[in-house]
């Protein structure tokens, strides 16, 4: 059927229907209509295909050009002929941007058929059951089909109803292979996005030094009042609005969408600055501490500082999206870069601003900072407006105005942000000056007159390569510089509110039974939230509170410097094409990997091909790091693990012990395979040396291989608890530490023995407390950091051995807890014959080593509480855990 064919059948169903009754005239002219719908379909069909004819050639096409660059880059280098190309094929891009925008339909097409689909699915009568509807048709005016002329027109109701039912078909097979049609334009136009987003990151990182430009001249003064005078054109401001018009009418609800979004971020920087303010004079949060006031401060002056620039970048995203002209395209483009240079200004302002932050919790005197305000309001507009000029008109126009209007622009406004570095960065006078000397750090300090020079140097620079035609050279070191400055100005800001945070997050891991409020109350605050806390350590860690919180703060710190170097990498690499050179291929790993084809017959068949996988010095790298963060997790387990771990469950000595040495394997394990991923070593490689080993270590290393087993049957049946007095064939003493291939024990003298867990299994064990038929009278006293704690322990068991009831065999035991401050904490350990009453000899006991500790004028004021009598605290058994560990 062709589209003439379906107009006349339109036109013979319109003839008909006025010489029909008006009943049956309405179903004549619907089937009119559905012929009209079915020729348009048609004719969009023809239109749509060739639309995927032409994206599926300029898919091939960009495929062509972008394997063509790439050879030539990859070959020949970054030659000018090569940068001539590279521009003319970035112009290009843009150009197909502006042309793809106008013809990419495919989703309101397929909204809009879809509709038109569904308004079929709703006509009554379909022609589907031809009798009965035409029955229903006779019957609804009221007419008795057995009249005289009644057959005539129920024959005719019939012949029209058949025909509506093979136009409602042809229609809704047009739809389906209509939405078919739509979805290969779409494949082909996202492909195609695609692969243009990947040649312009190719072209943009290749052609940063290429010249895009002639060297100035004194012919550029003379195009400056014409460029501006196309800057101002009224045609041109009639384009954009009509290409304003067009976007709204494509998809008004995108457009009230964004309209919503930037009220939203105007509404929450409003109420973010009225809160900052209201908190830097003392309105709100007025019963908090400072603490928790500089922590909402600076999370508040970011918030604020980004919301502007963030305007400016929604309605640029707004613009360079969906349905796009030239006109949009430049718009954007201004507005990318006035947000730009937004975030730069208002970042410092919002900062020393009255009421900021630096004004209410840097203690610090900068008598000008109001005038500095004022002047970064001022310039700051002045700033976002150039950017915005400057961009656009580089752009508009196929850029003939790029060397007149927009070079003198640029080197106005570089010369601008030199005059502004000079005031803020010189060495003597400098408004930055009293902020360097006092939060830079001496080094710093010392080498201000070096900042200085680059401060101002930085826009000279880039006027001199903008003056020799290197314009979009240092359009791209400008733009890296900036996000450079605002995330060190960004970082510094929320560095305070980070110290304040990770202190607070300590206090809560450590298990201190004091409140973070008065925590705050009790410290003395310093510069940028450093504190100093007068409070003596306490908590479950113990001993081994300062050495997680230095673990933590030393991981926490590698943390941030490899962030830091990886976002400045990240950052500044593509501006130097060949650094990446720099990361040379070691070897290189071929993975066989499998692969699912389909065969002739339809089958699917499974195969495999090899792939090559380059392992760099990069990757080596990676593979360092990685296992030095598994060695520094394991170091770092048992502390996490007294403190996570064992203040919420109740473990026994052994299972801790356990759970520290599996859980220290597996982290190391984990880091390990993560390495071997890194440098390319696979399991099928080290598969058969695998194999080899165990075979190793059950022949050669069968003592080792029992000394493991004896050490988890230990861990498991424990035959001996920490502390216990045994014997193991002819060796008896006290169980000092429990290992995984050995178990130490300590004898009278102060020897220790390094026994193998495979005794316990071979030999006879004599636990000699097992049954019960000795106590053990714990107690802990502090005494002051006066004498040595080796010097303390020997006088301790010198005084417990004397007194009566206390056994010479297992001898008694006194060793260091912790050292605080001021005090240092000692645990004495005796044994006794099983009484009725053994918490009445420890109190005796208690007050005979207190009077004794008095009388040598060592005893702390303050005392611990006693250990538990039945058995031995859990922070005891963990404190010794990690010893042995």
């Amino acid at each position: 059927m062709s589209i003439d064919s379906a107009r006349q059948s339109a036109d013979r169903f319109r003839d008909l229907s006025r010489s029909l009754p008006a009943s049956v005239a309405e179903i004549a002219n619907s089937n009119a209509d559905f012929a009209d719908r079915w020729a348009r379909l048609a004719e969009n069909m023809g239109t749509l295909s060739e639309r995927v004819n032409e994206a599926n050639r300029k898919l091939q096409s960009t495929t062509r050009d972008f394997n063509d660059v790439s050879a030539k880059i990859d070959e020949y280098g970054l030659t000018p002929t090569i940068g001539l190309l590279l521009r003319n094929k970035q112009e290009q891009l843009d150009q197909w941007q502006a042309h793809d925008s106008q013809t990419l339909f495919a989703s309101q097409e397929i909204g809009r058929s879809r509709q038109e689909q569904l308004e079929l699915e709703m006509v009554r009568w379909d022609g589907s059951d031809v009798t009965s509807q035409t029955n229903e048709l006779l019957a609804q005016p009221g007419v008795n089909p057995s009249g005289l002329t009644n057959p005539i027109i129920a024959r005719q109701i019939s012949d029209l109803l058949r025909h509506r039912y093979g136009w409602l078909e042809a229609l809704r097979q047009g739809y389906h292979d209509y939405q078919q049609k739509l979805g290969e334009l779409d494949a082909a136009t996202t492909a195609s996005a695609k692969l243009s987003d990947e040649y312009r990151r190719l072209i943009d990182r290749h052609v940063m030094w290429i010249r895009s430009g002639d060297p100035i001249g004194v012919s550029d003064l003379g195009r400056i009042k014409p460029g501006l005078a196309a800057f101002f054109s009224t045609r041109r401001s009639g384009e954009f609005g009509l290409a304003l018009e067009n976007k709204w009418n494509a998809n008004p609800a995108t457009a009230i969408g964004w309209l919503s979004a930037l009220m939203l971020i105007a509404i929450a920087r409003w109420r973010a600055k009225v809160l900052l303010l209201a908190i830097g004079e003392r309105k709100q949060l007025r019963a908090s501490t400072p603490a928790i006031r500089q922590v909402l401060s600076s999370f508040l002056t970011v918030v604020v500082s980004s919301g502007i620039p963030l305007m400016l970048y929604s309605i640029a995203r707004w613009l360079d999206g969906g349905v796009v002209s030239e006109s949009t395209l430049h718009a954007a483009n201004g507005c990318y870069a006035a947000s730009l240079v937004a975030w730069m200004v208002e970042v410092p302002r919002q900062v020393l601003r009255k009421f900021g932050y630096v004004d209410q919790f840097v203690h610090l005197d900068l008598p000008r900072r109001d005038r500095a305000t004022a002047y970064l309001t001022l310039i700051g507009f002045g700033l976002v407006l150039a950017a915005y000029v400057v961009t656009f008109s580089a752009s508009f126009d196929r850029g003939i105005w790029r060397d007149s209007v927009s070079r003198f622009g640029f080197i106005g406004s570089m010369c601008l942000v030199a005059w502004t570095a000079h005031l803020t960065l010189r060495p003597k006078g400098g408004f930055l000056e009293p902020l360097i000397a006092k939060l830079g750090g001496s080094v710093i300090h010392r080498i201000r007159v070096v900042i200085y020079l680059i401060g101002i140097g930085f826009p000279f620079a880039m006027i001199a390569a903008s003056a020799l035609g290197y314009g979009d050279t240092a359009n791209e070191l400008i733009k890296r510089a900036i996000f450079t400055l605002v995330g060190l100005t960004i970082a510094a800001t929320l560095w305070g509110g980070i110290k304040i945070l990770s202190a607070m997050a300590w206090q809560n891991l450590a298990g201190s039974s004091k409140s973070i409020a008065n925590q705050e109350a009790a410290r003395s605050t310093r510069r940028y939230g450093e504190m100093e806390s007068h409070a003596e350590v306490t908590g479950v860690l113990g001993e081994h509170y300062l050495e997680l919180k230095h673990q933590l703060a030393f991981l926490c710190q590698c943390a941030l410097v490899l962030t830091g170097i990886i976002g400045f990498g990240w950052l500044w690499i593509d501006m130097f094409p060949h650094v990446r050179m720099g990361n040379p291929v070691v070897w290189t790993v071929q993975d066989t990997v499998p692969t699912s084809l389909i065969a002739a017959d339809g089958q699917r068949v499974a195969g495999s091909m090899i792939e090559e996988t380059p392992v760099t010095a990069m990757h080596l790298l990676l593979a360092a790091v990685t296992l030095f963060v598994a060695f520094q997790l394991a170091k770092l387990l048992p502390a996490l693990f007294d403190a996570l771990v064992l203040q919420r469950v109740s473990f026994d000595e052994g299972m801790e012990h356990f759970s520290l040495v599996l859980g220290r394997c597996l982290l190391f394990g984990v880091g390990c395979l993560i390495a071997c991923q890194w440098i390319g070593v696979r399991w099928q490689t080290i598969q058969w040396l695998a194999v080899g080993l165990t075979i190793g270590l059950g022949f050669g290393l069968q003592d080792m291989v029992r000394n493991l087993f004896g050490g988890l049957i230990v861990l498991f049946e424990k035959p001996a608890r920490l502390g216990d007095f045994i014997t193991v064939g002819r060796v008896t003493g006290r169980v000092a530490a429990q290992r995984l291939r050995t178990t130490v024990l300590s004898d009278d003298e102060g020897r220790e023995v390094i026994i193998p867990n495979k005794n316990f299994v071979n030999e006879d064990v004599t636990n000699w407390m097992g049954a019960g038929r000795l106590n053990v009278i714990p107690l802990e006293v502090a005494v002051s950091r006066d004498q040595r704690p080796a010097d303390i322990c020997r006088k301790l068991q010198e005084l417990v051995i004397d007194q009566e009831a206390v056994l010479l065999s297992p001898a008694p035991q006194a060793t260091l807890v912790c050292v605080g401050k001021r005090t240092q904490r000692i645990e004495v350990r005796a044994w006794i014959e099983p009484g009725p009453h053994p918490e009445r000899f420890r109190d005796e006991l208690l007050r005979v080593v207190r009077r004794f500790l008095h009388d040598e004028s060592i005893l702390a004021a303050d005392q611990p509480a006693q250990p538990d009598m039945d058995e031995v605290s859990r922070k005891g058994v963990s404190r010794r855990l990690k010893r042995s560990a």
